[in-house]
């Protein structure tokens, strides 16, 4: 590669990295920081849930569903030293269900970093000057991850204070593995990923898709968002043993996926079809 090349790409990264924190600036006084409080909200409520609300039930029956021996990233005993299989269990989720979280967030964030250059054509003017056309889009893309991955912080904070918490007043004795710790970030991350990417592509690609009308909410577009953190990704957690390749494949497929789909997006993308949808 020459040097006016890598010049050229590093212009190019500065420049992508610039508009999406712009991007990420207007659509936070846009949206104000409601999707970050109701992160911290549902992220301590989830910590009390894991924490208290668990440790009492009574998992005869569920050996298919909550393994009796505990899952092998966390275990969870009481005061007297007996395991707490569904607590276990719970705790064991708890990256899925942030994942969960922080996908959804993603598919309501998205559609607010581009709403105005779509409504106000303001995105035709940003097309006919020289920002390459996946500049841009990966621009709002990393918007929508900057402003997702603040909630996914503060749920994550929430979370953790909450049952830390409730933890030491019930005396409970927990025990994380390092790839739990791994998972607490990767599946999160994997997911914002994915549902961002998913979401731009309606954003621009399909605008009727997340109409409130098209059913669910905008259903086709967010269930294809979401379906992988609904399905898959909780699945992985409960591969004993193989728990970190898992997740290194999940990483990999997730990015990949991401990339084709952004290209996908720009190669396809018509302003007058998004403009006038």
């Amino acid at each position: 590669m020459t040097a006016t090349a890598r010049g050229t790409n590093r212009g190019t990264t500065r420049g992508t990295t610039a508009r999406s924190i712009a991007f990420a600036r207007r659509a936070w006084r846009q949206q104000r920081s409601t999707a970050v409080w109701l992160a911290a909200v549902i992220g301590a409520l989830l910590g009390v849930l894991v924490a208290t609300g668990s440790g009492a039930v009574d998992t005869t029956g569920l050996d298919g569903l909550v393994p009796a021996q505990g899952t092998g990233l966390v275990t969870v005993h009481d005061t007297a030293g007996d395991l707490l299989p569904m607590t276990t269990y719970l705790l064991t989720m708890t990256p899925a269900m942030l994942g969960m979280l922080v996908a959804i967030v993603a598919t309501l964030t998205l559609p607010g970093v581009t709403a105005d250059d779509v409504r106000g054509g303001g995105i035709e003017v940003l097309l006919a000057g020289p920002v390459p056309r996946r500049a841009l889009f990966q621009s709002y893309l990393g918007a929508g991850l900057l402003l997702t991955a603040a909630s996914w912080l503060v749920a994550t904070v929430a979370f953790g204070v909450t049952a830390a918490s409730a933890f030491l007043v019930t005396g409970t004795t927990v025990t994380l593995t390092p790839a739990f710790g791994v998972a607490l970030v990767a599946v999160p991350f994997a997911m914002a990923v994915w549902s961002a990417t998913a979401t731009l592509l309606g954003a621009l690609l399909y605008p009727g898709s997340l109409e409130t009308t098209a059913g669910m909410n905008g259903g086709p577009i967010r269930l294809l968002a979401l379906l992988p953190a609904m399905i898959a990704v909780p699945t992985v957690l409960l591969l004993p043993g193989w728990v970190l390749p898992a997740l290194g494949l999940v990483l990999m497929f997730t990015v990949l996926a991401s990339v084709a789909v952004v290209a996908l997006t720009a190669r396809g993308f018509r302003s007058t079809k998004v403009l006038s949808a």
